[in-house]
């Protein structure tokens, strides 16, 4: 399979942004991970060592997300940028959801390193991906609804080319390409603010591919897209 990517609709506005893609095949979702609950408390543990007593709100890489989430005209104390929901039910709770083997995983990494992410599966997503911004009024079903929204105009959104696959930028993923445990071939998104260090990236994106290969095997492609290199292309 081969997978394009393509975020030159939002680099003029948003170039100091870098966004992981890890792309994997022949993965198995369905047998159980032993090692999750063990990485699920580490992760807790230092999220909650990085905000410690302050609001979640005030972590530069929280408050830098809800910047850009004002930017495209959503508030985000309505609409949280996706790290910003997970760490705060995380410290609310002590607790990390439970879904399938890889969607626990990127929840790991996500709340770990506090940066939003996302991810699909690629046998239910039509043509290329594409980051850009929505004219307003495209059909949009949120993961876990039957019932449709639609996307307002100015709108950052991940889209393919029949649907939108995520709303405001990280918000809430189409449910039409939700990985589930029958996934087989997915494409994974870490969303980095110009805030978030190509490192801090880097470092996400490395630590996710090892945890999928150890749990669910598979073969994987990895790129980082930017305002250098907006379109990339994986096999």
């Amino acid at each position: 399979m081969h997978l394009k990517y393509d975020i030159t609709g939002i680099v003029e506005s948003y170039p100091g942004v870098h966004i992981g893609v890890l792309y994997g095949e022949e993965l198995d979702n369905v047998t159980p991970f032993p090692g999750l609950y063990r990485l699920q408390k580490e992760a807790i543990t230092e999220t909650q060592a990085q905000i410690g007593d302050q609001p979640a709100t005030r972590h530069p890489h929280i408050a830098s997300w809800r910047e850009i989430y004002r930017s495209f005209g959503t508030k985000p104390s309505d609409y949280r940028p996706s790290a910003e929901a997970l760490v705060r039910r995380t410290i609310k709770t002590g607790k990390l959801p439970v879904i399938n083997t890889a969607v626990d995983l990127y929840n790991v990494v996500s709340v770990k390193h506090i940066i939003p992410m996302g991810g699909f599966d690629t046998d239910k997503v039509e043509g290329d991906i594409y980051l850009r911004v929505s004219d307003g009024g495209e059909t949009f079903t949120p993961l876990g609804a039957s019932k449709q929204e639609e996307t307002y105009s100015g709108e950052v959104v991940y889209a393919d080319d029949a649907r939108i696959l995520t709303r405001r930028w990280n918000f809430r993923d189409a449910d039409e390409t939700k990985i589930t445990s029958e996934t087989r071939n997915l494409v994974m998104f870490i969303d980095a603010s110009p805030e978030i260090k190509l490192e801090n990236v880097e470092s996400a994106l490395d630590e996710l591919l090892h945890l999928l290969e150890d749990a669910c095997g598979g073969k994987y492609a990895k790129a980082i897209a930017s305002s250098h290199e907006p379109i990339i292309s994986l096999r």
